[in-house]
């Protein structure tokens, strides 16, 4: 990205020193494509702290189900192989094997083992770690789809062991829909437990970084009552007297707009956007919801969206990341608003300013040109710093995301 920002950053800039007509469609969408985050990777409002079970056993070399028969003092261990999971070339048929294994559980212990090496290394100098496993674990192991399966499909195997009792399965069923893609999630709302996630989302015994994805996941149910229902529970939520930590806030704000539209992006706006007493926290969380929308949602209007983040060129400590998002929205009615901030010494601070040039940057109209050639003679310094920071920093208002 840093070696593509220069020529881009020098296009952009082209565009506001030639006539209109002659400005290129094609080289404005290619910037504001850099400046667009993604949330096609993972699910958005959801925490992927660490891989899923399916993504160690595909990584590994080898990884397997196995039964511990013996351990020594020496840190060897001899397994019996009930079912390999990848790597069956490098275990050559073997039925049982004999591995260092550190910690190795007690003779008798159903184990899920990973073994990580280099081509070629055989099994005696892979570095294997393991996890003990039950029945319930042993059968699900045993079912995991591949990563060949298309992914709806293997969402809907995961669906059924969101919050099992075992937290091991928890644990990976909600991490195989934290790597997921938005559109995958999309796909499986009918296989989504809709009643189980409402009581989870109020469960203290949810871990508070699941919270997020179950509350977007109320927002994609098709039966009329079911989002009339978790409409009115995540709005009471929003609702709720403010606390220090309200885990998943973003999700619910996002979820809720999925149900209620453009009066649910009114209350949002009101309570948390326009709101120049409004929590900071709290009006990241609005922010993160508003993106989210703005990418996957179908009810109201870009437009309107837009107008609603114009509303934190008001606050300061917000205006970077509205301006970045304008940007990449193709949003230029507050043009000139954005241009006179540059001279306002309540928005004097760099990142503020670098989001102000950036925009006048990618923006196609003349006026931005106009606005970005009268900055740069009152504070040629200035200006010319802002442009060297958005080429190190690969896209415009990078740091404020």
């Amino acid at each position: 990205m840093e070696n593509t920002w220069p020529s881009i950053i020098w296009m952009a800039s082209r565009l506001n020193s030639v006539p209109a007509r002659v400005a290129s469609a094609a080289i404005v969408a290619t910037c504001l494509a850099l400046l667009a985050p993604s949330w096609a990777a993972a699910c958005p409002f959801c925490v992927a702290l660490e891989p899923t079970l399916a993504q160690k056993s595909e990584a590994a070399r080898v990884s397997l189900i196995g039964e511990v028969l013996s351990t020594a003092k020496t840190g060897s261990a001899t397994l019996k192989v009930h079912r390999v999971l990848t790597g069956a070339k490098v275990l050559a048929g073997k039925s049982d094997i004999e591995i260092k294994l550190a910690a190795a559980p007690q003779p008798g212990t159903l184990v899920v083992l990973f073994g990580d090496g280099k081509d070629g290394d055989p099994l005696g100098k892979l570095t294997w770690t393991w996890l003990k496993l039950d029945e319930a674990s042993y059968a699900y192991l045993a079912r995991l789809p591949s990563s060949k399966v298309p992914q709806p499909e293997r969402l809907a195997y995961f669906a059924r062991f969101l919050e099992h009792a075992d937290p091991l399965l928890a644990r990976d069923g909600y991490l195989e829909f934290a790597h997921a893609s938005f559109v995958d999630v999309e796909a499986v709302a009918d296989k989504l437990p809709v009643a189980r996630l409402r009581a989870w989302i109020g469960d203290e015994r949810v871990r508070p970084e699941r919270k997020g994805f179950f509350a977007l996941a109320l927002g994609l149910p098709r039966d009329p009552a079911d989002r009339a229902t978790n409409a009115e529970l995540l709005k009471k939520l929003i609702l709720e007297p403010e606390d220090d930590f309200r885990a998943g806030f973003d999700g619910i704000i996002g979820g809720y707009l999925l149900l209620a539209g453009e009066p649910g992006l009114e209350l949002i706006e009101s309570r948390y956007l326009a709101n120049p007493a409004a929590r900071d926290g709290d009006v990241r969380h609005a922010v993160l919801a508003v993106r989210f929308y703005y990418e996957f949602g179908r009810d109201i209007p870009r437009e309107r969206l837009c107008q609603a983040v114009r509303n934190l060129l008001a606050r300061p400590e917000f205006t970077a990341a509205a301006i970045t998002d304008l940007a990449r929205w193709q949003d230029w009615q507050p043009l000139s608003r954005i241009a006179a901030l540059y001279e306002n010494k309540a928005y004097a601070e760099p990142a503020i300013r670098r989001a102000i040039v950036g925009y006048l940057l990618t923006c196609p109209q003349g006026a931005a040109g106009t606005a970005l050639a009268r900055l740069r003679a009152a504070d040629p310094e200035g200006v010319a710093a802002a442009e060297q920071a958005i080429l190190r920093a690969g896209s415009v208002g990078a740091s404020e995301r």
